[in-house]
């Protein structure tokens, strides 16, 4: 199949190359794509949105597991117990709530500063 692309060849230095490499990681984006948007003056995303999106991942998979720590804590409870361990029941299932309204909250506050930062 024909193209309307134009291959161009440059030489770079191992420094310069290695630097290339690390950007186009960064941003998450081919060399030749950074090249094109470099010539042509395009913005580059933002690596801050990489890193604050994984770590909103990484976030929600712990709530996720303190999700299903929370359920297996029920069937826990299901079985006959001591007062004295049901109330240390209590307490764990009270604090994995609150840790997971903490980590929402942290994800909330992160989404919002993504967004502010993309307009």
């Amino acid at each position: 199949m024909a193209t309307d692309r134009i291959k161009v060849e440059t030489y770079l230095n191992e420094t310069e190359f290695s630097r290339l490499k690390e950007l186009s990681a960064q941003l998450k984006l081919s060399r030749s794509e950074l090249f094109r948007r470099l010539l042509m003056n395009s913005p580059l995303p933002n690596a801050r949105d990489f890193e604050a999106a994984q770590a909103i991942l990484d976030m929600l998979q712990i709530n996720a597991d303190l999700a299903r720590l929370g359920n297996l804590l029920k069937l826990a409870l299901d079985e006959p117990l001591s007062a004295d361990l049901l109330r240390k029941y209590d307490d764990l299932a009270a604090t994995i709530k609150s840790t997971q309204d903490e980590l929402k909250d942290v994800v909330r506050k992160i989404d919002r500063t993504i967004a502010r930062g993309a307009k």
